[in-house]
């Protein structure tokens, strides 16, 4: 009665919903999460069911436990600054923990989100790339195995991932018949599941894209497919072992290897092996794709064309290539001045 008279009594179906939802634990909560997640209205790539599982089991374990309602704002910055060690991962798993929690809220099973660590979100400084020349590009190329000089010439001119580059087949490759165009079009990519090479499409809309093929590439193009391609549509572009697609670690090899003494006991292979024959043991295959976005916004591209090329869809990305133009500013200052001068010639004359 007494309840009643203070107006805190509740039905007794309402006390054990309660009493249940007290109960989950933020791991249950989590894998339900992460199992039922619709992006875009579709249930997430098993990749990256995957990807999300495996940070919850490597970085949420101190949460797994403990229920849901349990979980403070200081325990979370506890978590966040015990790991300084892994910046960039450690702010990967916190967008995941908010969305999580996001979605807590929503289901009103927490009455607020406890992820709200000042500044865990703010963009890190990227790293800078020391980028190859053109001409360090042709030799990086050269210095792969045959079958596989092409995709450091599409990753470098066209932007493609490694595993858009794996994902390739033969249709997705158009020539003119006088060789003189050509494009690319990215519809699937493989990726690594449960330790398998599989294809899938692009994560998101803007990973879907055809890119016109620079002219100074269609030969390489035009030989490649004759040499290594099958015939048929749906062959794979670059195929690996028994048609599959390729592993990174069949493109990547390994780096030479040397002894306590400083000789060498191994040349090296493939990816790793070329970059050190071009003397930049440091480069990475995916810096081919910052080559080619360089020389996109070098070229002139506007941020919207960036994105579109390089199938990115997050804005800063592409606008982090403009500024890496910035040292040009001078250049194209004096090129705009020269375009004047002619026209004002041409028109006195």
């Amino acid at each position: 009665m007494r309840l009643i008279e203070y107006s805190e009594w509740t039905p007794p179906a309402e006390r054990r919903r309660r009493t249940e939802e007290q109960a989950i634990t933020f791991d249950e909560f989590a894998r339900e999460w992460i199992d039922k997640r619709l992006v875009r209205g579709r249930p997430l790539k098993d990749r990256s069911k995957e990807h999300y599982l495996d940070i919850h089991e490597r970085w949420f374990a101190p949460f797994h436990d403990l229920p849901l309602t349990a979980i403070t704002t200081a325990d979370v910055e506890r978590w966040f600054h015990s790991r300084p060690d892994a910046p960039t991962m450690r702010t990967h798993a916190y967008s995941l923990l908010k969305a999580i929690f996001r979605t807590a809220v929503a289901r009103r099973l927490v009455k607020e989100s406890p992820v709200s660590v000042e500044g865990a979100t703010s963009r890190a400084v990227p790293k800078e790339t020391n980028l190859l020349t053109v001409a360090q590009v042709q030799e990086l190329a050269d210095a792969m195995r045959s079958q596989h000089r092409l995709m450091v010439l599409l990753a470098a001119w066209c932007s493609l991932r490694f595993g858009e580059l794996t994902g390739l087949r033969r249709r997705d490759i158009t020539l003119s018949e006088n060789l003189t165009e050509g494009t690319v079009t990215v519809e699937q990519a493989a990726v690594t599941v449960a330790g398998e090479r599989v294809l899938t499409t692009p994560k998101s809309l803007a990973g879907h894209r055809t890119i016109y093929l620079p002219p100074h590439l269609i030969e390489d193009v035009r030989q490649h497919l004759a040499t290594y391609t099958r015939s048929d549509a749906d062959s794979l572009v670059f195929p690996g072992t028994h048609g599959r697609p390729l592993t990174p670690g069949q493109v990547y090899g390994h780096a030479p290897r040397f002894d306590k003494r400083g000789r060498q006991t191994h040349p090296g292979n493939s990816f790793y092996k070329a970059r050190h024959q071009i003397g930049r043991p440091d480069f990475r295959f995916h810096d081919l794709r910052h080559f080619a976005a360089t020389m996109a916004a070098i070229s002139g591209a506007t941020t919207k064309e960036l994105m579109q090329f390089a199938g990115h869809s997050d804005i800063h990305v592409a606008m982090r290539y403009q500024e890496a133009v910035n040292d040009r500013k001078k250049d194209l200052a004096t090129r705009m001045a020269d375009l004047a001068a002619r026209a004002e010639g041409a028109r006195l004359t």
